[in-house]
């Protein structure tokens, strides 16, 4: 009669055997987050990370787009004297600047929600690229005739060409900013770089610089060029 005993125990211990192993187990999964908190070796930045890791992921891209605006300021330094003798670009200039820097922080902002929800992945690049190409086709033809008729309601009647050059430049920033908008988060993301950190201060300064530079060195030859001006003159 010992021996069923002795089987009643040993399935007892088993069972408690069981149950301590789960339980640990289930410590250990609970425990493990916060100790990888306290022990900072958390890959990416999340809304609850402690300071000194939000400052080490960001203080680098910050000092790095001050560069960069470094050289978006210097792409307008050699216009300075057009600028001058036609005023109304400086009130064209912002225009084009924020107009393409928000369509590329949209198409920017719908890309990483797709990949953090898990709905594209940077194998779905071609896919989204698409998307985002024909909805700019629209947009910047839309923003550019826009601008046009704004260009020419401010400028006076010997400076109505610029509004053919800063609808050109418009149309072509817009579409510009909502393909790199797709293309650079994806491209981070496939080397696991957060996108999320570089892709908007990168993206601006980017267009900014192709904006001024393209706008200002049309606006430089056309100027220079009394008969376009005039055939410019004659069209208005």
């Amino acid at each position: 009669m010992a021996l069923p005993d002795d089987d009643c125990n040993w399935e007892e211990k088993d069972n408690q055997i069981w149950e301590n192993n789960s339980t640990n187990h289930h410590n250990q999964e609970t425990i493990s987050p916060k100790i990888a908190k306290q022990i900072n070796i958390e890959s990416e930045e999340t809304a609850l990370s402690l300071p000194q890791i939000t400052i080490r992921k960001r203080l680098p891209w910050l000092l790095g787009n001050i560069l960069l605006y470094i050289t978006a300021a210097s792409a307008i330094s050699p216009f300075q004297n057009t600028i001058s003798h036609i005023p109304v670009l400086a009130v064209i200039m912002p225009i084009i600047s924020n107009t393409s820097g928000n369509v590329a922080i949209q198409a920017v902002s719908v890309t990483l929600r797709g990949l953090g929800t898990g709905e594209v992945t940077p194998l779905d690049t071609l896919k989204v690229l698409r998307k985002e190409i024909f909805a700019a086709l629209v947009t910047s033809i839309v923003l550019g005739i826009t601008l046009g008729i704004l260009s020419l309601i401010w400028s006076p009647p010997e400076e109505r060409w610029i509004s053919i050059i800063a609808s050109f430049v418009m149309i072509m920033n817009v579409f510009i900013a909502a393909t790199l908008g797709t293309l650079l988060p994806m491209s981070l993301k496939r080397i696991n770089l957060d996108p999320g950190l570089i892709s908007g201060p990168f993206l601006t300064t980017i267009l900014d610089t192709i904006s001024f530079l393209t706008f200002l060195t049309m606006i430089a030859i056309v100027q220079s060029s009394p008969n376009i001006i005039s055939q410019f003159s004659q069209t208005f």
